[in-house]
């Protein structure tokens, strides 16, 4: 009972020093509201927590589930088109070999050396002197053997065969002794063997093969030909029996060959042929080109543009009359030899301007000095404002080389007057050609002649030059007097009185160019008439 008091005591005591504690020892003393607020406090601080974590989660998977999905979808098609590739891959590799053996040794290339597995027996893997053997088996000859650019390494060479056939000579087409004809070029590649031993004679497999035909015997004497009454030849090709590797400075893109061929035709050698060119690369061999030189020269590598490579060149030229065709290399869209040989053409005008236009036409009728004389100026005011295409710098530099070569003989000294006529009529220089008639007329009749032999070169750039220029007096002069030594003097008044822009003054200087003229042929025909009467020989 004592300490029941004791105990009330402290108790109200601690009460009355500690309400708030006292308080909550109160409520925490009743059986049924004694753990009611820590489990609903417990309950309530779970449920925030998952629901913080559920969004956490929630949140997570939205921006992580695409994610992944794009993953495992691109995983999955990889997977599929790389086996499908494979699979392709296999089933190529083995019709391959099925359909041909000797695939075996393009795929053992393939393989690092290490791996790369014994090949017995194989009859494509050749030595050089068994290609030549073999060759001769087929009926044919081997001719010299050219060393190729091997993209297995710098110290391999591929090489080239020219595979070759004897043919019967003939004196229209010389050639060696005994007279062989190439029948096709052949490429073998060079393989490293693993069972080949150190020190051996190397192995070479064939990879590529260019049959060979000749041009056509019209196309080669076609430049020789001067009238259409003569024989024209056959369109029956001609063989080609050399080949040469061109050296020095020559393009970069491939090796370039020349095989070639000889006709003779009225006493005068034609050269001819066929421009070959080899991709290393590609092991491709393939010809770019047919050509003729009515000048007798073999084409050559000269740069001409200025654009770093140099072109080719094949001279055409006959007498004093310069023609050189030049190709430059172009791209094309061709994986095994994207390259061309492209003529400079003068048909084309890259330039809409009217000056242009002339000195086109100029150029193609072979008034070089002319043509260079209008495109000059030209050229540099269109470079000062960037228009000054490719193409026509081609151009340019075409007409360039040509109108040094006609003005270099037309200040040269000549050895009669009519050869400086003709070299000054040649280049355009109509004036100072003309005084040169005027002033010789012991050889006025010789002039005659050389204008009544005219095949059209001196012609065409009489009528060039007054398309270009119709008031050119001296040009029309010299148009009458062809006219005339050819058809008469009254046909030549009849193409004068033509002209648009004649004046009576040039008609009265021309009537007596003419009188000249008339002159000289009835003198010649008075002494061959002459000679005549006495039994003297013409």
């Amino acid at each position: 009972m004592m300490k029941k008091k004791i105990y009330d005591s402290k108790a109200s005591y601690n009460q009355a020093k500690f309400p708030k504690v006292a308080k909550t020892a109160q409520k925490s003393d009743n059986p049924r509201t004694k753990k009611t607020p820590q489990i609903s406090r417990i309950t309530s601080v779970s449920k925030s927590r998952r629901q913080r974590r559920l969004s956490k989660s929630q949140k997570f998977s939205l921006t992580s589930l695409p994610w992944k999905k794009w993953m495992l979808e691109w995983v999955g098609i990889t997977l599929l088109f790389g086996g499908s590739g494979l699979m392709a891959m296999g089933a190529w590799i083995s019709v391959k070999l099925i359909s041909d053996p000797n695939a075996i040794v393009w795929f053992n290339q393939l393989l690092p050396q290490w791996t790369q597995f014994y090949i017995s027996g194989n009859k494509s893997l050749q030595t050089l002197d068994q290609i030549k053997n073999s060759v001769k088996e087929e009926g044919f000859s081997a001719g010299e053997t050219f060393s190729l650019p091997s993209t297995a390494g710098d110290s391999i060479l591929d090489v080239l065969v020219p595979v070759m056939k004897q043919i019967d000579s003939r004196a229209s087409l010389p050639c060696e002794t005994p007279c062989r004809k190439l029948v096709e070029l052949r490429v073998y590649q060079s393989i490293l063997s693993v069972n080949q031993r150190e020190g051996s004679k190397p192995y070479f497999r064939l990879v590529n093969t260019l049959p060979l035909q000749g041009p056509a015997e019209s196309f080669v004497i076609s430049s020789t030909i001067k009238s259409t009454s003569a024989p024209q030849g056959s369109n029956k090709p001609l063989p080609l029996t050399t080949v040469r590797r061109f050296q020095g400075k020559v393009p970069t893109a491939g090796v370039w060959f020349s095989v070639s061929g000889q006709r003779l035709q009225n006493n005068k050698t034609i050269p001819y042929g066929q421009i070959v060119n080899y991709n290393p690369k590609k092991n491709y061999l393939s010809s770019m080109l047919e050509w003729k030189s009515s000048a007798g020269q073999a084409p050559i590598w000269q740069e001409m543009t200025g654009g770093g490579d140099p072109e080719l060149v094949v001279e055409q030229t006959v007498g004093l009359d310069p023609d050189f065709d030049i190709y430059w290399v172009q791209p094309r869209k061709f994986i095994l030899n994207p390259i061309e040989l492209e003529k400079i053409s003068l048909q084309e005008a890259p330039i809409g301007d009217r000056y242009y236009q002339d000195t086109l036409r100029l150029a193609r009728n072979g008034l070089w000095s002319g043509a260079f004389a209008l495109i000059q100026p030209l050229r540099q005011n269109l470079m000062d404002k960037s228009q000054w295409p490719e193409k026509a710098q081609a151009q340019f530099d075409l007409i360039k080389f040509h109108a040094k070569i006609t003005e270099a003989q037309a200040i040269a000294s000549w050895a009669s007057p009519s050869q400086k006529v003709l070299a000054g009529l040649i280049d355009g220089r109509w004036q100072e050609s003309l005084s040169v008639f005027e002033n010789n007329v012991s050889s006025t009749y010789e002039i005659g002649k050389l204008l009544q032999n005219d095949t059209g070169r001196l012609r065409s750039r009489v009528d060039a030059a007054l398309r270009v220029n119709q008031a050119e007096t001296n040009a029309m002069a010299w148009g009458a007097l062809i006219v005339a030594s050819q058809n008469g003097r009254r046909r030549a008044m009849s193409w004068l009185n033509r002209q648009p822009q004649t004046s009576e003054e040039a008609k009265e200087k021309i009537g007596k160019l003419l009188d000249q003229l008339d002159a000289a042929f009835a003198k010649k025909e008075t002494i061959q008439q002459q000679r005549i009467q006495r039994g003297g020989v013409l």
